[in-house]
């Protein structure tokens, strides 16, 4: 297990080992004795998307915001964060990048964080690790069609309620 740092503080790139052999593979991609993984998982769950479905951008205020580890188990997608750590040298920046399941690779994202992904295949399946549980009444989002970077060339399915979220230049002057 190799992880690789980012000029974001504390998110990290986390490229997983495979071990193969006539079964199949075996993929360790968490291990609580790593010390440079400093994580607890309350909550794990997947989610399978359509090509050109968005998830997010999500987050959590307070004691609830959550630390991720975001890993695509088939397909690939554009992982999105957002800095929102007020104090951080990238704070308001936005970290993108595509992950492909067949590469083995996964996102360690710190809490502080607007984060989501674009499904660029269909049956996508991406497994989430979150440090802290889904608390509704402290969820906050960002409109993904507010943010100035380059998006792929296929029609996006975003939900009513990601739709209607703030922008980003809205959301940081009100927070």
């Amino acid at each position: 297990m190799k992880i690789t740092s980012t000029k974001f503080e504390n998110l990290k790139i986390l490229s997983i080992n495979n071990f193969s052999d006539s079964r199949g593979t075996l993929k360790k991609f968490y291990n609580m004795k790593n010390k440079k993984i400093k994580f607890n998982i309350c909550e794990a769950y997947t989610t399978i998307s359509n090509k050109g479905s968005v998830r997010g951008l999500h987050g959590q205020h307070g004691k609830y915001s959550q630390a991720k580890i975001i890993y695509c188990i088939k397909g690939a997608i554009i992982y999105l964060g957002i800095d929102l750590r007020k104090k951080s040298k990238t704070y308001a920046k936005i970290y993108k990048k595509k992950i492909k399941a067949k590469e083995s690779r996964a996102i360690i994202v710190p809490k502080g964080f607007a984060h989501g992904l674009i499904s660029l295949q269909n049956e996508t399946i991406v497994l989430n690790l979150n440090s802290a549980f889904y608390e509704p009444k402290y969820e906050f989002g960002i409109n993904i069609n507010s943010l100035n970077i380059k998006l792929p060339k296929i029609r996006l399915k975003i939900t009513k309620k990601d739709r209607s979220l703030l922008s980003l230049n809205d959301f940081l002057r009100k927070n």
